[in-house]
């Protein structure tokens, strides 16, 4: 099953979606996301981070970024 993070689910206004295999992956692709379209740097917090983890869900749909 694939894994996805929303930028909406958040409360960002952002249209992106990252999608993976794992909880990890997603993860990993979220904090660059967020790095490199939103200035914020996920890994300073982890607060910020364990919010973003939950964020992920399962999905059915292959869309990637």
């Amino acid at each position: 099953m694939t894994k996805s993070f929303r930028c909406q689910d958040a409360g960002v206004v952002c249209r992106a979606e990252v999608t993976g295999a794992t909880e990890e992956e997603v993860l990993a692709k979220a904090v660059e996301h967020a790095r490199d379209a939103h200035g914020v740097d996920l890994t300073q917090s982890t607060t910020l981070a364990g919010f973003a983890r939950s964020l992920i869900r399962d999905t059915s749909g292959s869309s990637s970024r």
